[in-house]
């Protein structure tokens, strides 16, 4: 049936993937739309409806973020924010770019809290910053309270999730279990 010369046993010919891809050493891959300079922009302070164009949400939302193998749960870290946000797949599926896109919108419309606040209440220019943003979108929103949005800033446009090995390492809080699809997310200006 097929023309397989691999000694052993061709994982491509199981599973319809190529054997890089399968190697247990080589991290999955992330689908194109969600990767660092693909083009994709879109301003998280929006909804998902509002944000992204409806031709390339139909497009997108549905597909698994993760090219290689089943992705249930994705664990998205930032060097612009302090938080961690996991994102879940439902019983029977798998982590979609949809839900990125959706959980990453959720997660920051969330109120600063006062642990988090207190962060940054000695860095004037962070705070200055997050306040500047918050007065802008309050304008709009009417909600008076800091979210976590604003602690981006002037800069909430995403570009895009990549692999930093020694930032996620950083990062990682000690004792607290791995989660194997950790991918940081960057922003940029809008």
């Amino acid at each position: 049936m097929f023309n397989c010369t691999c000694p052993s046993i061709c994982i491509t010919h199981l599973c319809n993937i190529d054997m890089l891809s399968a190697h247990p050493l080589r991290p999955n891959r992330l689908r194109h739309i969600l990767q660092v300079n693909s083009g994709m922009r879109y301003d998280v302070r929006k909804p998902t409806q509002e944000g992204i164009a409806s031709s390339t949400w139909q497009q997108i939302s549905h597909l698994p973020a993760l090219l290689d193998v089943p992705t249930f749960n994705i664990l998205i870290i930032s060097k612009a924010f302090p938080w961690s946000i996991v994102i879940r797949a439902p019983a029977g599926s798998v982590v979609t770019c949809g839900a990125i896109f959706e959980e990453l919108h959720k997660q920051l419309q969330r109120h600063i809290e006062d642990s988090e606040w207190g962060t940054v209440a000695v860095d004037k220019t962070r705070r200055e910053a997050i306040q500047k943003a918050a007065k802008s979108r309050q304008e709009k929103d009417k909600v008076n309270r800091l979210k976590r949005v604003d602690w981006l800033g002037d800069t909430s446009m995403f570009e895009g999730l990549e692999k930093d090995k020694e930032f996620e390492k950083q990062r990682h809080l000690p004792g607290n279990a791995n989660v194997t699809e950790t991918w940081v997310v960057r922003f940029g200006k809008r």
